[in-house]
């Protein structure tokens, strides 16, 4: 289930810039919460009533999720647990229509079909099984949004077989019978996000292609359908994630990339839901990594949204936004977490002080690192 990391790139020679590092002024040293034995994903989302920001860890090796829910100052509880068979991918949204948010979790067995199963929640943090279906051949992430705008959650997932599957939601916390969308070339889907790509007000769906270094996008046709998949270049080599994200405050959504051969990878929307030549971004500290996962948030509060990357194996970076698409160079967040990474990023404001915060899962630690922003 793991992704190979690839050899590491050879580092750029530094710059006064790149001497810099983001834990300086940024944030504060982490602070590690206990997640399983090898924490893999992270979500954060509002499982509560309390209106504090909490954690959905997946933690493969143990095959459980790990809740960690927030007291609203930037620590978190005492972990609950509940059993789910190899969790690999999730996504959180309200399945049942009850006001309480819910869990999609990709089950990853590696050997044929996998399962995507609906977690409802309580409210209180705890979860239940309501459903599992057959989603396809090592299915690797999962995306949840209204594609055809009837007011219940779908789910969209990427498998390796080089497809992706969406479910319609029935409102009731149950999915339909999925469409199955192949993507074209010798391609390994990846990653999903979905959100609106061509201002339609329809959630689109952009899919990180391992095996050929691209990202397919696939328009919504206005009922919850897509069209033909439209590849774009992102850089060659192994592309793993994306988010979707208004980089240029202009309604135009972009897509921000995970490339583990290249970087940091930027694709800017035309408007019309195409995409021009990617901009590759890298840090410039000595023995950087690529990155395994990005999240996008305004970090130092400029109004410019920034990137944050988590790689596999050492420090996270920033990329700091200039707010017309472009980014200065990842400078390093050093010694916040002690030279270690993760496969997975996920920010949001802990200590409810309006500034955004980082959560990473340190896999070989079996912890999640909470970094708070000083801003």
């Amino acid at each position: 289930m793991k992704r190979t990391t690839s050899t590491l790139l050879s580092v750029l020679a530094l710059t006064s810039l790149g001497c810099l590092n983001a834990w300086g002024g940024q944030f504060k040293r982490a602070v590690y919460y206990p997640a399983g034995q090898r924490p893999y994903q992270v979500v954060a989302a509002r499982f509560t009533g309390s209106g504090n920001l909490d954690l959905a860890v997946a933690d493969y090796l143990t095959s459980q999720m790990v809740i960690l829910l927030g007291n609203g100052d930037g620590t978190f509880q005492k972990p609950l647990r509940f059993s789910v068979p190899v969790p690999a991918a999730i996504a959180a949204g309200d399945f049942n229509n009850d006001g309480n948010l819910d869990l999609a979790v990709v089950e990853y067995f590696g050997s044929g079909e996998e399962l995507v199963a609906i977690y409802l929640g309580d409210g209180h943090g705890g979860f239940k099984k309501s459903a599992s279906y057959e989603s396809g051949v090592e299915t690797t992430s999962v995306a949840a949004a209204d594609f055809n705008g009837d007011g219940n959650l779908d789910v969209a997932v990427a498998n390796n077989a080089g497809n992706v599957t969406v479910f319609f939601g029935t409102g009731k916390g149950t999915l339909g019978k999925p469409a199955t969308y192949n993507l074209p070339g010798n391609t390994i889907p990846y990653g999903i996000a979905a959100g609106d790509l061509h201002r339609d007000h329809l959630p689109d769906l952009a899919v990180a292609e391992d095996g050929n270094g691209s990202v397919a996008v696939l328009l919504n046709d206005g009922t919850g359908h897509f069209l033909k998949p439209v590849t774009y270049n992102a850089g060659g080599g192994e592309v793993v994630d994306v988010k979707v994200a208004d980089l240029r405050d202009d309604g135009r959504n972009d897509l921000v990339i995970a490339n583990l051969s290249q970087g940091m990878v930027v694709l800017l929307n035309s408007g019309d839901g195409t995409f021009g030549k990617p901009a590759i971004y890298q840090p410039t500290f000595f023995n950087w990594q690529p990155p395994e996962a990005c999240t996008v948030a305004d970090f130092n509060l400029d109004g410019k949204l920034d990137v944050a990357c988590a790689p596999g194996g050492n420090d996270a970076y920033i990329f700091y936004g200039k707010g017309n698409g472009k980014f200065g160079p990842g400078i390093e967040i050093t010694t916040a977490i002690d030279h270690q990474g993760g496969f997975g990023i996920a920010s949001g404001d802990f200590n409810n002080d309006q500034a955004p915060d980082l959560a990473l899962p340190i896999e070989l630690k079996g912890k999640v690192a909470i970094l708070l922003n000083t801003q």
